[in-house]
């Protein structure tokens, strides 16, 4: 094994504090019935524009207007790492592993977080989702990622938290990992079948070593 690639959103960075009371507040500006945890939970798998229009209508660009403007005022102070993920990964520098990130999230929100996250200089290599990049489970961008770090398909881990992650581990022929630890739905990713399943972000490195 000669690198690790994460998923973002629930993997790394918890998202999930911070998009429910961003939900929350959006449905309150918008006064339309505040989605309850479950409910959002439920369609989170939804393309991010697709999940907000599905609780809050078709117009797209308020909905998105709305949910952004709160998004840039709280972001800094309710969104963060998981525990243990800058330690793992500088375990895991140190072992001479690369490191790589792979996520849905779209590329101008997602570079901000990792800047806000203090762990860009971990990682060999990022992508979030630029335009005419497929989502997830297309294998197409993971493939990418390890192409551009040099490793073959058997010599990587493709590291999420949602079962779309471990079908699109299988789809380009790495393993897949499961990230129990922020997962919205256990029961459906150990369903996936993980190569690797995890508790805590400290038994990632337990597991490879």
């Amino acid at each position: 094994m000669k690198a690790v690639v994460f998923d973002w959103d629930l993997t790394l960075w918890n998202s999930w504090d911070l998009h429910l009371q961003l939900m929350q507040s959006t449905a309150d500006a918008l006064s339309l019935p505040r989605p309850s945890g479950a409910q959002v939970a439920r369609e989170y798998h939804r393309p991010f524009f697709q999940h907000l229009t599905w609780f809050f209508g078709d117009d797209e660009q308020r909905v998105v207007d709305t949910y952004m403007g709160f998004y840039l005022d709280s972001m800094a102070t309710v969104g963060g790492l998981y525990p243990g993920v800058p330690e793992t990964l500088v375990a895991l520098k140190d072992r001479g592993y690369r490191i790589a990130l792979f996520s849905d999230k779209r590329q101008q929100f997602g570079e901000l977080e990792v800047e806000l996250s203090g762990i860009g200089h971990l990682l060999d290599y990022t992508l979030f989702l630029v335009e005419g990049r497929p989502y997830k489970p297309d294998p197409h961008g993971l493939l990418h990622v390890l192409d551009v770090l040099g490793v073959a398909k058997d010599e990587a881990v493709y590291v999420g938290d949602g079962s779309h992650d471990l079908e699109c581990a299988r789809r380009a022929g790495v393993a897949g990992g499961a990230a129990l630890w922020g997962s919205l739905n256990r029961e459906d990713l150990l369903n996936g079948h993980p190569d690797h399943s995890w508790e805590s972000m400290d038994q990632v490195l337990l597991s490879l070593e």
